[in-house]
């Protein structure tokens, strides 16, 4: 028995049937205009009635270009399937409506797509496919909102192109959720990257990130070093890893390096010489490159003969200065220079008599200068020079001879970061 639907002479007196999935999940993302052209045509495709491009474009008040971008859309979209009509330059072509709920949630495409749970395992076909709705459900619930179908496609392409296996799909949904990344694109991109790594599995990504985030922690630490706070680019983060992995440097050894960049225009070039000439150096010294650099004692006495010529440069830009600003105390200073020597001739004639009365001379003397520099608020040995020890003056030697005991050691280990400076300023 044949049955015939009752024509409606009217289309005002139709009935129009769109399926809720349609409004949910492809209306919202859709443009108005395509919008409109679906509705439109799916009211003429119901009640058996055809309308041209033209007469769509006139009724709807849109340039016919914009129809058949609606078309296109539709079709990307797997709402529509077009059906050439005649020849080949398919100029022309009919609409098919697609069942929406068949396609996403049940029945077969002409082209079932294979996903991939295992490299031996073949699982077909995505849409009806029990894990692959369980694995939408999941992302939804993950993500807190409802799919839309761009999110839906963008998944199957995961599937597709990627290869990506669900395990891997709910993996990244859950990063970007941890990292507040909760694009598709980044989310995508996340994919792609995990997959072309061969990151097939839940354990090998954990694996994987887990020394991301130990190197992104490395990054960090060496970044604030350098007196920087925004994040490392693409090749600031190759030029750390070749500190650490190629040129076998540990956190101390870059943050010592890092350290003397204070001031340095380009940081980053900067502490590359350094670690690259610390490398050459323990190569050449036969040692591991984060050891301690032995200090010669050649070196030893460079170094102690440096701080006393930097201790009494600076004590003269502080004479310089006092003779600036107090004028006396010059006078005072060349009055004790003459007074002096002339005690030591005395001294060495045996004029105790002599001598006795100029070393009054330089006690009254000493005693008006400090005086003076009390009444301008410095301090009696502020022209004095500043020795780093007091017990050698920077001599490296004992009063009763011999290496200091003070400060030999740490004149050891200042004279290892004082000697690789200097090479690199040679370099």
């Amino acid at each position: 028995m044949n049955f015939i639907r009752p024509k409606v002479s009217d289309l005002n007196m139709a009935d129009l049937t769109v399926e809720n999935i349609f409004i949910n999940e492809y209306m919202p993302e859709a443009d108005g205009d395509f919008v409109k052209v679906y509705l439109l045509a799916r009211l003429y495709a119901e009640t058996d009635r055809s309308i041209s491009d033209i007469e769509m474009a006139k009724q709807l008040g849109i340039s016919k270009d914009r129809i058949l971008e609606a078309w296109n859309y539709w079709e990307e979209w797997g709402a529509i399937k077009k059906h050439y009509l005649g020849g080949d330059g398919r100029l022309d072509f009919a609409v098919e409506f697609v069942n929406l709920k068949e396609m996403l949630y049940g029945g077969e495409s002409d082209e079932p797509l294979l996903i991939e749970t295992d490299p031996e395992i073949k699982v077909r076909p995505v849409f009806g496919n029990e894990e692959i709705n369980s694995l939408m459900e999941q992302i939804e619930k993950t993500f807190g909102r409802t799919l839309s179908p761009t999110d839906l496609q963008s998944i199957i392409n995961w599937i597709e192109e990627y290869k990506a296996t669900p395990e891997v799909i709910l993996k990244a949904a859950d990063y970007c959720v941890a990292k507040n990344k909760m694009s598709f694109r980044y989310m995508g991109s996340l994919i792609e990257g995990w997959v072309a790594q061969g990151l097939n599995t839940a354990d090998k990504i954990d694996d994987y990130l887990e020394e991301f985030d130990q190197k992104f922690s490395r990054y960090k630490r060496v970044m604030r070093a350098l007196g920087y706070s925004k994040e490392a680019s693409e090749e600031e983060r190759r030029i750390m890893d070749t500190w650490f992995d190629t040129l076998g440097f540990n956190m101390d050894k870059v943050l010592e390096a890092c350290s003397k960049s204070a001031g340095i225009n380009n940081p980053f070039l900067y502490v590359n010489g350094v670690l690259k000439n610390w490398k050459k150096d323990a190569a050449q010294d036969n040692r591991d490159v984060n050891d301690k650099k032995p200090v010669s004692n050649s070196v030893l006495k460079d170094y102690y003969n440096f701080l006393r010529e930097k201790a009494e440069r600076e004590a003269k830009e502080r004479r310089d200065k006092i003779y600036s600003e107090i004028p006396k105390i010059k006078e005072i200073d060349e009055q004790n220079k003459i007074i002096g020597t002339q005690l030591a001739k005395a001294y060495l004639s045996g004029d105790t008599e002599e001598g006795g009365r100029l070393k009054a001379e330089l006690e009254r003397l000493n005693e008006d200068r400090a005086f003076y520099l009390a009444e301008h608020d410095y301090d009696m040995d502020y022209t004095d020079p500043k020795f780093a020890c007091t017990e050698c003056n920077d001599t490296g030697i004992a009063e009763m001879g011999g290496p200091c005991p003070v400060c030999r050691e740490q004149r050891r280990m200042e004279a290892e970061i004082w000697q690789s400076e200097r090479e690199i300023k040679e370099t």
